[in-house]
């Protein structure tokens, strides 16, 4: 048992580092894909919080289905633990992102990285307490299944298709107004300068 606790925390650090670096990575990649639609199903297309929430949604499932692999059999629990994950690290920036800019008035740079930061260390806190707690019985693996495909598709349909509310606005300086990808991408170039 101490053994596999500590097989766990292992790979649950090693899921921090990945989700950070990865998604980090992933925030320039459209840009840096010269605006290649393709790529838009998985890097923010604009400056949004809904687009900001793939940065630790598609890191984080494929780091949890490499991990699988290897903690499958030290585990019981591993799709529900997974699941909550994927499912506290949107909800932290999100409410985090919202709370900074009501108290600070102001959307700053330094805030958002600890707070992409912060909201991976906690899902994976969260997820590592769930597959070290074997009292914790596995939810039907289907429903685990069902939500992230759900989010999946959530993500990939409404980069194409967003609603139109504020959760899905490309916020610049300006705020111009825009949901989706861009008509124009001056606006996010002048905005990451």
């Amino acid at each position: 048992m101490i053994q596999a606790n500590k097989k766990i925390l292992v790979w649950e650090i090693g899921g921090v580092i990945f989700i950070l670096f990865v998604g980090s990575t992933l925030h320039f990649a459209f840009e840096l894909t010269d605006f290649w639609k393709p790529m838009a199903l998985i890097a923010p297309v604009n400056e949004s919080i809904w687009e900001h929430l793939k940065m630790v949604f598609w890191p984080g499932i494929i780091f949890f289905l490499v991990e699988y692999k290897f903690l499958k059999d030290c585990v019981s629990n591993y799709w529900t633990a997974k699941t909550l994950c994927l499912l506290l690290m949107p909800l932290v920036i999100t409410l985090g992102w919202y709370s900074m800019v009501a108290l600070t008035g102001k959307n700053k740079f330094a805030l958002n990285i600890a707070l992409f930061a912060v909201a991976i260390f906690l899902g994976q806190t969260v997820s590592h307490k769930i597959l070290t707690d074997q009292s914790h019985a596995e939810a039907k693996i289907r429903y685990s299944i069902f939500i992230i495909v759900l989010l999946s598709l959530a993500f990939t349909s409404f980069t194409y298709y967003p609603p139109k509310i504020f959760l899905f606005e490309h916020m610049d300086l300006l705020n111009t107004g825009q949901y989706g990808i861009l008509d124009s991408y001056q606006d996010l170039q002048v905005f990451r300068k």
